[in-house]
């Protein structure tokens, strides 16, 4: 299964209004996923290579990326990923 990571900072106003859209989506279809600031996680940030505010990571069970989306994306961008992987492994 797959997990996300979303990562955003205090000042982000951006990243605000979508973290309770994404996290609604990653709800609505079980998937796990993680609030990264990365002021306070500057490591995670850098092992990820998240140089920009939002950005919302897909990962496998190894931590290996999958997809990412960054700065300006639409929450229909990642419905349309999220739908397309529960295709996939409802198949």
């Amino acid at each position: 299964m797959i997990k996300a990571m979303y990562f955003a900072n205090k000042t982000c106003r951006t990243c605000k209004a979508l973290w309770p859209k994404v996290e609604a989506l990653m709800a609505e279809n079980n998937i796990e996923v993680e609030y990264v600031d990365i002021d306070e996680k500057m490591e995670v940030a850098g092992q990820m290579l998240v140089f920009s505010v939002p950005t919302l990571v897909f990962v496998d069970e190894d931590n290996k990326e999958i997809t990412r989306f960054y700065r300006n994306f639409g929450m229909h961008e990642v419905q349309a990923f999220v739908d397309r992987y529960m295709e996939i492994i409802n198949s």
